[in-house]
Formats: C-alpha cells, structure tokens, sequence
C-alpha cells in the first residue's frame, strides 16, 4: 500500500480574479534549471535519455546552456518533453511559500498572466481560481508530500523567534495589522527611492541577469552599465544576440498616467497580501537595529515602487526615445520585469 500523503490544505485566493493562457513561442520560465523531483526523473529519462541533470545536495536539476542560456529541453521555443516536464514546470506561474501557511501566488512576470484587473485590485478574493491554473494547482498540490508539513512547522518557529526577538525591542507588529493599515493608503515611491538598485552587471554572469519577456525570439535580461541600463536579447544556446537598447534609470518619480497609478497601487497591494513579503521584511529587519515592522513594511512597498517605474521607465525611454509620462501598458511592463526577480528573495520561510 501506497503511503498515505499528508493533507496541507493551499491558500489559493491569491489566484482568484487572473486568468491565464500560455504565450505560444514565449519561453521565458524556460530559462531556469528547474528542480527535478524523484517522482519525474524516470519519466523524463525514458523520453530525452541524453538529458544531463546536475545534482546540489539530495536534488537534482535540469541543467541550463551556459552563459545564460535556456534549459536544455528547449527547441523552437518549445519544450522537447512537455508532457513529461518536471512539477516546477507544470505548476508555473504559481508559486507557492511556506511560512504560516502554504499560500499560492501568481507570478506576474509570466506574459500569458491577464493584468487588466490588477488596477482594481485590493484584497484577497473568495471562491475558487479560474480553470486556467486546474494544471498549475494540480502540480503544485501533487508536491506535497511527508515533509511538507515539517517545513511549515519550521518556518512557524523561525517566526515565533523573529516575534520574542522584535517584541522585546518594541518592533513588532502583526500582519494583519500592517496589511489593514496599507490597504487604506497605499504608500508612494518618494525621491529618496531613486534611483532604484540597479540590477548586476552583465560581467557578473549573464544567468544572474533579471529577464522579461519583449515579444523576441529570446528573453531581454537586464544588466547595470557605464550608460545606464543595458537591454540585451539572450539566446537559447547561451550568450546574447545583440543589444536591445541602454537607457538611464530616472532620479525622481516619474509622471504616471491615472491607469498605471491604479495598477501600480493594486500590485502593491498584491505585495502586501503575500506572506513572502513579511518574510522579506522580518529577515531584513535582523540586520537593522530600530523601526517597527510597519515601518519596514512601507519601505519595502516604497522600494518595490521605485524599481518597477525605473525598469517601466528604462524601457520605455529605450522603445520611444523620450517619455513625457508612464501609460498603464508601461507600468504593467515594469510590473512583468520585476515580479519574478522580487519573489526570487530569501525569507524565512521558503518556497515549494
């Protein structure tokens, strides 16, 4: 008899109100080396045999093309083993933390994720994830497995510690709380946010470079340089095909459109709702010795403000020369060229 599977129920009411369709030609979360579960490994052998898997501790992963190229399985910007593709590949654009919880969010990089109601945003929705995510939500549930429930429990007692700890010193506040206080009044991204932190530096490796998706054949990864902001179109093989474009990030908060403020005010309200968020921002209050979590909490969502304008900024000065203020199609830009990079952070909770 099989063993029996433990039941750790998924918050997926950060799915409800997208919709989702596969961008046909896009290839971008192919770009990764996806972990390889015991469970997909024999099925996927016995369809690419020559697949090489790269083993990091008790894992193993499909190993991506050097020089930021994309995984291996990858042809024609088609998967050369969809049907048998590993879990984190089926589940994709959910992703999941473990903290308090498991909660499922959508990854928002994804171009096949439907933006348009994000400006209306303000809260977690009841009742059930469209159809689109059935797939996604199946993989991600079909992960669960006996350890799970000990890695939500470790992740409560690191909490409970990061509590006494901040609580002694007056600092903590709890999420709930913060959340109620910042749906009211979401804060903005001031002057002191600029310029952003730029991403790393093309030298540092292209396969550490922040991607999105620009309707190319490749993904356009972003890159720090002596002229600003450098665009480059990598390639499946590895390497880059050419530039797409530099730009200087802004200094001060650029003019917004009344639709891109009404989607940039109900993506950082998504932020607030995730609980990857809090982990985020109680690992980074460790490193500081005042300020509540509330206060930490705005200026993170001040922080990932700042960061989605300059990359909307950057890329719209690259595709139309001058940019007098940022439409909603810019922010939502700027929102698809960050999200993925922001949910990539350590907390101290960890992902499934």
């Amino acid at each position: 008899m099989a063993p029996r599977l433990p039941i750790v129920p998924v918050d997926t009411s950060l799915v409800v109100g997208f919709r989702y369709a596969c961008r046909p030609g896009c290839g971008l979360c192919c770009y990764a080396e996806p972990l390889v579960p015991p469970a997909d490994r024999l099925p996927l052998l016995r369809r690419v045999p020559e697949i090489h898997l790269v083993a990091r501790g008790r894992d193993e992963f499909l190993a991506a093309r050097p020089e930021g190229g994309a995984c291996q399985l990858l042809a024609g910007n088609r998967c050369r083993a969809h049907p048998v593709r590993p879990a984190p590949c089926r589940q994709f654009p959910i992703a999941a933390h473990l903290g308090g919880r498991l909660q499922a969010t959508v990854v928002l990089s994804c171009p096949g994720v439907d933006l348009a109601g994000l400006g209306a945003y303000r809260g977690p929705a009841s009742g059930d994830p469209s159809p689109d995510f059935d797939e996604e939500l199946a993989a991600l549930r079909g992960r669960i497995d006996a350890g799970t429930p000990r890695r939500l429990a470790e992740g409560l007692r690191r909490r409970d510690r990061l509590r006494r700890e901040f609580a002694r010193d007056g600092r903590w506040e709890e999420e709930e709380e913060v959340r109620a206080r910042f749906r009211r009044a979401i804060p903005d991204a001031g002057p002191e946010e600029f310029p952003a932190e730029a991403p790393p530096a093309r030298a540092d490796g292209l396969e550490h470079l922040p991607l999105s998706f620009d309707g190319r054949d490749g993904p356009v990864a972003w890159a720090a340089g002596l002229g600003g902001w450098e665009l480059w179109e990598l390639r499946p093989d590895g390497g880059t095909a050419g530039p797409v474009g530099v730009a200087s990030p802004p200094t001060r908060p650029p003019p917004l459109s009344d639709a891109g403020r009404r989607s940039l005010q109900g993506y950082l309200r998504y932020w607030l709702d995730r609980d990857l968020l809090f982990g985020v921002v109680h690992l980074a209050m460790l490193e500081g010795s005042d300020g509540t979590v509330g206060a930490w909490v705005e200026a993170e969502l001040r922080s990932i403000a700042a960061l989605v304008l300059s990359r909307a900024s950057v890329r719209a000065t690259i595709q139309r020369g001058s940019v007098d203020r940022l439409t909603d199609d810019d922010v939502l830009a700027g929102i698809r060229a960050t999200d993925q990079d922001l949910l990539d952070r350590p907390t101290w909770g960890s992902p499934l």
